[in-house]
């Protein structure tokens, strides 16, 4: 029972990162209707940017500023340079052109600041807490992310469903020539969506680099399961994004701690598998007329 609890708490750790990255995925989705692959790379790039200031100044709190306004200006470039020019050919392009922005920051990554694992130190004690006589495996860093998932996804709910803004993105992804006929600036809206997103790859990527080392490759394994996390939610669903990213979390935690860590992608790959045979559309979607 102890073994449970351990892994139960592990898989809250885990899966809070997991949501925050599929909720990442998400974003970009709900404002632009392009799955992109190269966000893991780019929240990979910032906390690299992030961890530079922070071994500059010795300031946690600059290097996580750092790190927020590298992932705004990153995602605007990433939509500037790439996948505007490539969508207005193909939507599928632009996604297949997400996995080249993957590689080329991954290699940029790699000759900036090489290819051997850095730690990153976190602002909080990330030892867990002591009850009953035992150290649990839940720290106060992991009620750090814990706390930083749900303020993010209130005030991005928020945002899509309660201002004015928040609904242009979404009008403009849904349907851009509706939405520049009723006067919505199409354009900036997609700007903005990416550079939202950027926004909240630059926290995951922060808030997950403590809890690993940090290198060049070292998110890639998390983009199957936030990939996975999303999916099964329901990509326009930011609630069902941090739902099943923790319940990724601990269902990965639990296979890993009973089986091997080996097995934890190929569950991955079987509950994506589940989801689209029974459910495709994802758990949180739900099918409503529109209008913009």
């Amino acid at each position: 029972m102890t073994n449970f609890i351990d892994y139960f708490l592990g898989g809250i750790s885990s899966g809070v990162i997991i949501a925050l990255m599929a909720l990442a995925l998400v974003l970009v989705w709900r404002s632009t209707r392009v799955v992109n692959f190269a966000q893991l790379a780019q929240a990979m790039f910032t906390t690299f940017i992030a961890l530079t200031v922070r071994d500059l100044t010795g300031s946690w709190l600059l290097a996580l500023a750092a790190a927020l306004a590298s992932g705004l200006v990153l995602g605007v470039i990433v939509h500037f340079l790439v996948i505007r020019p490539v969508k207005r050919m193909d939507t599928s392009g632009a996604i297949i052109a997400t996995f080249g922005v993957l590689i080329a920051l991954e290699a940029f990554a790699g000759m900036i600041w090489g290819g051997d694992g850095k730690a990153f130190p976190p602002p909080i004690r990330n030892t867990g807490f002591e009850i009953g006589g035992r150290v649990w495996p839940f720290s106060p860093y992991d009620l750090l992310v814990v706390v930083t998932v749900i303020v993010l996804v209130l005030a991005l709910t928020i945002v899509f469903t309660r201002t004015s803004v928040g609904l242009a993105m979404r009008a403009s992804a849904f349907n851009p020539e509706v939405a520049r006929l009723s006067g919505v600036r199409v354009s900036r809206m997609l700007v903005l969506g990416w550079a939202i997103a950027g926004f909240v790859g630059a926290v995951a990527g922060v808030l997950v680099a403590p809890l690993t080392t940090l290198s060049p490759t070292a998110f890639d394994v998390f983009l199957v399961f936030a990939f996975t996390a999303a999916v099964i939610g329901g990509l326009d669903s930011l609630v069902g994004a941090v739902a099943f990213g923790i319940g990724t979390g601990l269902v990965i935690s639990l296979v890993s701690g009973y089986t091997d860590s080996s097995n934890a992608p190929v569950v991955a790959l079987v509950l994506l598998v589940v989801n689209l045979l029974f459910k495709p559309e994802g758990v949180f979607t739900h099918h409503k007329a529109r209008t913009v």
